[in-house]
């Protein structure tokens, strides 16, 4: 009878011993076997409005994004064969813009004859809720068969490549104030255009590219330009210079200036 309860008693510490284990396991791995709800399961859980996205999500779900529009596209023969190329965008979003503000675009360019004869991927700034021009200089075309002269461009906009998130509607605002410009169409055998630009917040900004157009009476834009301010200081001014490397036809254009502001240029 001893060595009976002796046995039970052996076999009882067993079974507890095993009973604990597989509770502390369970404990353990229940983490893994039933993850929490997140925003990177690629599952559509917990209050998220589709897989990953909305909700309390940072991502921001297509259906919700307002697609940009391409005004117009232009090129400019700067040189023989050698053209500039610009389009203005309207970005409509003002609470969202895509991750790190890069839109990913191309810029398309055809011949008389209507063929393909370029096709340039590149990114770009965006800034958030705001018209402003994606410009590329310098860009050499070599034609080959009939069609011996660019007859048109096209922008495409990839602006799905990367994720949306949400930032602050602040940044829909206007940050800079032209105090004035000077422009010389021909100063020692350049075109130039002299910028004084005021940062009108208490706030620093860095590395903010500013691009410039210049259209003739009838709005056809002639030329562009882009400089970058490294850094400017609350309330301080900018002088920018921008140039062209040979006299412009226009002695009076009309001057329109973007300072491309995002999250990432701005300092508080």
């Amino acid at each position: 009878m001893f060595g009976s309860w002796r046995s039970r008693r052996k076999k009882l510490f067993i079974f507890t011993g095993l009973f604990l284990l597989v509770v502390f396991l369970g404990f353990k791995l229940y983490p893994y076997i039933f993850p929490e709800p997140n925003c990177f399961d690629q599952e559509q859980n917990g209050d998220e409005e589709d897989i990953d996205c909305g909700g309390s999500c940072a991502a921001i779900c297509h259906d919700n994004i307002l697609p940009l529009e391409i005004r117009f596209s232009r090129f400019i023969e700067t040189e023989e064969n050698l053209f500039d190329l610009m389009a203005l965008v309207q970005n409509p979003n003002s609470d969202k813009n895509l991750e790190g503000s890069i839109l990913d675009y191309t810029f398309s360019i055809y011949d008389k004859a209507g063929a393909l004869v370029h096709k340039i991927p590149a990114t770009t700034l965006m800034p958030i809720g705001q018209t402003f021009p994606i410009i590329m200089q310098n860009v050499p075309v070599n034609f080959e068969g009939s069609g011996n002269a660019v007859s048109r461009i096209s922008l495409d906009i990839e602006n799905f490549n990367r994720p949306w998130v949400r930032v602050d509607e602040v940044f829909k605002n206007n940050f800079f104030f032209v105090e004035d410009y000077i422009f010389e169409r021909e100063k020692n055998n350049i075109s130039q255009l002299n910028v004084s630009l005021k940062n009108i917040t208490r706030a620093t900004f860095k590395d903010v590219p500013v691009r410039v157009l210049l259209s003739d009476e009838r709005g056809n834009v002639i030329a562009v330009n882009e400089t970058l301010i490294k850094d400017i200081a609350p309330e301080a001014t900018a002088e920018l210079s921008f140039t062209w490397r040979i006299p412009l036809e226009i002695e009076n254009p009309e001057v329109n200036i973007y300072p491309i502001v995002t999250p990432d240029t701005y300092i508080r």
